[in-house]
């Protein structure tokens, strides 16, 4: 009973969150990675040069790497979080902005770094773009380093496979902790 627990864990992990992330952030080929400058230090803005986006390279997604820092002696109940939004344009029109969250996990690394996934889009006007992000409010992570990685031909993760990655490790929790 313990071998198949173990197995259908292994499973589990291997169908949920391994193909998850595979999927989100490793699946088709990098196309760019446009570094943002710091435009605004006083309000936190970053701003990236223009990048190009074609209809050929469907789905595309967005993808932010950030790094920041900040004081090792926070306390551990509290880690901090900040949260962003990020405007994307093309030829002077912009979309609405797009809401995500840094948030450290724990006070045990002070200098994280973050992936975060903005968005995907399925179909992609040629064009060249740009992205700018700032904080909602003061940063409790002041970023240090903030790239955006374009990746053509991505692909979306399947739910069903998703959540039977789910239902495996749940199977196999239940399995462990019945033996």
């Amino acid at each position: 009973m313990k071998t198949l627990s173990l197995l259908l864990l292994a499973a589990g992990l291997v169908l949920g969150p391994v193909y998850w992330i595979y999927a989100k952030f490793y699946s088709g080929s990098q196309a760019a990675l446009v570094p943002l400058t710091l435009v605004d230090a006083a309000a936190g803005t970053w701003r990236s040069a223009e990048f190009k986006m074609t209809a050929d390279m469907a789905p595309v997604g967005l993808i932010l790497k950030s790094q920041g820092s900040f004081a090792p002696n926070m306390d551990e109940s509290r880690p901090p979080k900040d949260l962003y939004a990020a405007l994307l344009s093309r030829a002077g029109e912009s979309a609405k902005p797009l809401g995500f969250e840094l948030n450290a996990g724990s006070t045990g690394n002070s200098n994280p770094v973050f992936n975060s996934h903005l968005v995907l889009f399925q179909t992609v006007k040629d064009g060249g773009y740009q992205l700018e992000i700032q904080p909602s409010g003061p940063p409790n992570i002041p970023l240090q380093k903030v790239e955006l990685e374009v990746r053509q031909h991505l692909v979306e993760p399947n739910p069903n496979i998703v959540m039977a990655g789910v239902l495996l490790l749940v199977f196999g929790i239940l399995g462990l902790v019945m033996v």
